[in-house]
């Protein structure tokens, strides 16, 4: 049953999907994830895709602000929230921006962080899993092909700069954890937990 209000769009058959995968994200295992437990399953429903592997950051950026968006019926990103981060702010600096955000975007949880994929989970009415779980729910979430809309926040910065978010703004000591974490990201979700100890131990003071 969905919410009021909430229409639902359909992938065609067959689909035309442009994977966006960081190999470096969460413990490093996106890429080894993605051939043996995705792209079986994209196979079966009819989805060709098309991996394009991130080489550093703002890579997935660039690539999505240049593309020629209609070859492909769809966006798939596999990594963790940083990464769709990324695409969203390059398909907003188009400048087709209000089509190219028509395309439908896909999220497959291979990162530290799989907020919005944990969140996507729950609204399809899955139990809170994670990990190769969370992983095939996701993938399968794809391969039914149903897509909604989703909002976006903006945020206009002091120097000028434009940002979107499809999650939320942080600023002060949790930034400063997620940030300083990046260097542990091989040990998976305990590197927040190493990063907040770390801060804790030597606390700063914000000013806003």
């Amino acid at each position: 049953c969905s919410p009021p209000g909430l229409s639902y769009g359909l992938l065609p058959r067959p689909c035309r999907a442009l994977v966006l995968l960081n190999p470096l994200s969460g413990p490093g295992l996106a890429l080894k994830d993605f051939h043996a437990l995705v792209q079986p399953m994209l196979a079966e429903a009819d989805i060709a895709a098309t991996v394009f592997i991130t080489e550093r950051a703002q890579h997935a950026h660039e690539k999505v602000r240049e593309e020629d968006l209609s070859q492909w019926d769809t966006l798939v990103v596999m990594s963790g929230d940083g990464l769709l981060h990324e695409v969203v702010n390059g398909l907003m600096e188009r400048p087709d921006w209000e089509a190219a955000l028509t395309k439908p975007l896909c999220i497959l949880p291979g990162g530290s962080g799989n907020a919005l994929a944990a969140s996507i989970n729950h609204y399809a009415g899955n139990e809170q899993v994670s990990k190769h779980e969370l992983l095939t729910n996701c993938t399968f979430i794809l391969c039914k092909g149903l897509h909604t809309q989703m909002d976006l926040v903006s945020l206009n910065t002091a120097s000028g700069k434009r940002l979107f978010s499809f999650l939320s703004f942080g600023w002060g000591f949790i930034s400063d954890v997620d940030i300083a974490s990046e260097k542990y990201r091989k040990l998976g979700n305990a590197r927040f937990t190493l990063g907040t100890l770390q801060h804790l131990a030597r606390l700063q003071l914000y000013r806003g």
